[in-house]
């Protein structure tokens, strides 16, 4: 082996005559195998460290054509390996995507799903680092020769396709645009469709994402709701769809998908005939009122009589294609402007107790408290309905919903804690459930149950509940009034009212306690607050156990 660096040389031999010649650049050391040859003037133009992407492609197709290695020769998808490297794809981009969470904005990277000659589909994602010069390298329903990137298993949650293997691009990879033929075989579209009656059983299951397809019978008008932890109120669009068998499914269109949605154009076209939508890279939910329903994420793309034999089908089986599509109002929404509503929301432990019946119902309140005590002698979790979260009958073994939710799923261990919360001018008891209990605890309950195991008479699981009460210090209450009980909707911190400007409002000993509710006098925040800036933060001060992340909230969560 003989190493060059101007005028020291290292070569060594390529197991196979066939692959291009490895360049690996470090610093301003170049490596180029033995019997390869780099002209003079790129082996200058690559040490001064001024060439950009295209030079390197460039240089990086001179090399294939070296060592006589057709440009016609790609592997397909479905011989990919995992943890290949050497291989090169000829595919089509179908749908290109951001992954992220809308929540907080975290980016987790540009995905893409790819479908190659044979119809083969496999997802791919460039990491955030790699983001920018793919996306400016990336173009939707175009062709790719893709090469220099690393086969690794498929992620475990929010994927497109079924396929077990997924390519990561990298900062070697190339991406080379490949101009097609009329009658290219690639296809431009791949979806999973799931039947309506199949909704329910994808409820919390993010494994892979839901596509469906149906005919468009209403579109409601753009509607808006507050959302508690994020801090802020979110756009969306309701639509119906109906399959060929007459049942129907509820599609949520949220943010920038539900504002583009052309419903004007859906209706003329309505007029005419049926129009088919599929909507691809959705997550099913259960919502209160509503049941199970179709929402968008991050990854959703809808398509409108789409040329692709499913929605020939489709379209040929219809029953009776000539129903007008309805337009409605929103039906559901509940917009809230943080600088008059939530001000008006602020109520004391005594003034919340001294609510009269329609004022109870009416709303959710706001109230500064400390967290006094929790009473475990009372049954402190309960066995729950996957999907709808309510208590379930039965055992373990043989279970029912009391909403007669489907029993695709085992049942589940939450919290249901009687606390006492307590201010200035009195206590009350709230019942605190799961999610904002396990804020509190720091851990799920089914886990604190299992890491407690041989504790026979629970106290070991009650003292790490009681233990809470010992650390945590003035926080806000987010309560309403259900079932003759106030309920803890959400626990904020003061990061999350210091971005939303009600900090001086939930501040202690300000006055706020003695004035009247609803006065705007003390009240002062710029009403240009940034809706990228409203996100809840975690807490600062320590707890007592970490809490323990599913594997669907550590890689990424696409909550509405």
């Amino acid at each position: 082996m003989v190493m060059s660096y101007q005028s020291i040389t290292l070569r060594w031999s390529l197991p196979c005559p066939l692959r291009p010649p490895r360049t690996l650049r470090f610093s301003s050391l170049l490596l180029v195998p033995h019997g390869s040859h780099l002209q003079e003037e790129q082996f200058q133009f690559y040490r001064s460290g001024r060439c950009d992407n295209e030079d390197k492609t460039s240089l990086s197709s001179n090399y294939k054509t070296q060592m006589g290695l057709s440009q016609d020769e790609f592997s397909p998808l479905s011989r990919l390996t995992l943890g290949n490297r050497r291989c090169r794809v000829r595919v089509r981009v179908s749908r290109l995507w951001v992954a992220s969470n809308p929540n907080n904005g975290t980016k987790f990277g540009l995905d893409a799903l790819l479908i190659d000659d044979e119809g083969v589909t496999m997802q791919a994602r460039a990491l955030p680092c790699y983001m920018d010069r793919l996306q400016q390298q990336l173009v939707e329903g175009k062709v790719y020769a893709l090469s220099g990137f690393t086969v690794r298993a498929r992620l475990k949650n929010y994927m497109a396709c079924r396929n077990g293997l997924m390519i990561f691009i990298e900062e070697q990879t190339v991406v080379d645009e490949i101009e097609e033929d009329t009658d290219s075989s690639i296809p431009f579209h791949s979806f999973e469709f799931i039947d309506f009656d199949d909704v329910p059983c994808r409820n919390g299951d993010n494994s892979l994402f839901t596509d469906v397809i149906g005919q468009i019978v209403s579109v409601e008008d753009m509607g808006q709701t507050w959302k508690w932890n994020t801090w802020r109120n979110i756009t969306f669009r309701n639509l119906r769809l109906r399959d060929l068998s007459g049942s129907e499914l509820d599609v949520v269109l949220f943010g920038d998908l539900g504002l583009n949605f052309d419903s004007e154009k859906v209706f003329r076209q309505g007029r005419q005939a049926p129009v088919i939508a599929v909507f691809a890279g959705m997550l099913v939910q259960r919502y209160a009122g509503k049941g199970f329903i179709v929402r968008s994420s991050s990854a959703s793309k809808y398509y409108l009589d789409l040329d692709i034999p499913q929605v020939k089908e489709f379209r040929a089986s219809l029953h009776d294609p000539h129903i007008l599509i309805t337009q409605l109002p929103c039906q559901q929404q509940n917009p809230v402007n943080p600088m008059e509503e939530l001000v008006k929301s602020w109520r004391t432990i005594e003034q919340l107790k001294s609510l009269n019946p329609h004022e109870l119902h009416k709303t959710k309140y706001l109230c500064r408290a400390n967290l006094k005590g929790i009473d475990c002698t009372k049954p402190w979790w309960y066995w729950s309905c996957f999907h709808c979260k309510l208590s379930t009958c039965g055992n373990v073994g043989k279970f029912r919903c009391i909403q007669d939710c489907p029993d695709n799923r085992s049942p589940v261990i939450r919290y249901k804690l009687d606390a006492v919360i307590e201010d200035a001018t009195g206590a009350m008891n709230v019942m605190i459930y799961d999610e904002q209990a396990r804020e509190l605890v720091g851990v799920a309950a089914e886990d604190l149950i299992e890491e407690t195991e041989g504790d026979d008479d629970g106290s070991r699981c009650t003292t790490e509940i009681s233990d809470v009460t010992c650390w945590c210090r003035s926080r806000v209450f987010v309560v309403s009034f259900n079932n003759g009980n106030f309920v803890v909707k959400c626990i904020l911190n003061d990061d999350a009212l210091q971005l939303s400007g009600l900090v001086q409002m939930a501040a202690g000993g300000s006055g706020l306690l003695s004035q009247e509710i609803g006065s705007s006098a003390s009240y002062s925040c710029s009403s240009q607050v940034k809706e990228e800036k409203m996100v809840i933060k975690e807490e600062s001060e320590p707890k007592p156990k970490k809490l323990k992340l599913t594997a669907s909230e550590a890689e990424q969560t696409d909550a509405k």
